[in-house]
């Protein structure tokens, strides 16, 4: 295969992929979508994690930004909020994956609910304990602790999904 239609596959995969992100952005941002005792999923993280853990190509961190900035858009915070840890927890993840851990369903569970609960801590800090909020406790376990637990449900779906979008470009992979 030439080099031209290995770009216009790489082309493709990328867009379906961004195209993922924006379906997860919308799910996330819908209001009441897989509300359990008001407690919403996060989608984008786990799913950019499972992204880390089984791409090895440098193109994802487009689908990482993107990512993180359309969570920020969605949760009303400041730029680079949730995209620069975002990108580090992938990075991180894309290491282990190649050094450390073999990319299968219960590693990214664990890497997924290790990596939403440290990008919610951070959001739960710098917008809740800087500002000085009371209770804080309660609010903490409720938005960082089983919003963790309830995202990284999710992981094995998206596991499911990326390693089927892989299969459908592996030939186009392979040089």
């Amino acid at each position: 295969m030439n080099s031209r239609k290995l770009a216009i596959e790489k082309t493709i995969k990328y867009v379906l992929l961004c195209l993922m992100v924006f379906v997860l952005y919308i799910l996330q941002g819908t209001p009441g979508f897989l509300s359990v005792f008001g407690i919403r999923p996060v989608f984008l993280i786990p799913f950019c994690i499972i992204l880390a853990m089984l791409e090895e190509e440098n193109y994802a961190i487009i689908v990482y930004v993107m990512a993180g900035l359309l969570f920020e858009l969605s949760a009303g915070r400041i730029v680079g909020l949730y995209t620069i840890p975002l990108i580090i927890a992938c990075m991180i993840c894309m290491i282990m994956v190649k050094f450390i851990f073999q990319p299968n369903y219960r590693n990214s569970m664990a890497m997924c609910f290790i990596s939403t609960f440290i990008i919610l801590s951070l959001d739960f800090f710098f917008n809740y304990i800087l500002p000085g909020h009371r209770g804080i406790f309660i609010i903490f376990i409720k938005t960082v602790l089983l919003t963790s637990i309830y995202s990284t449900l999710f992981s094995v779906l998206y596991f499911k999904i990326i390693v089927a979008v892989q299969n459908r470009f592996k030939k186009y992979n392979e040089r």
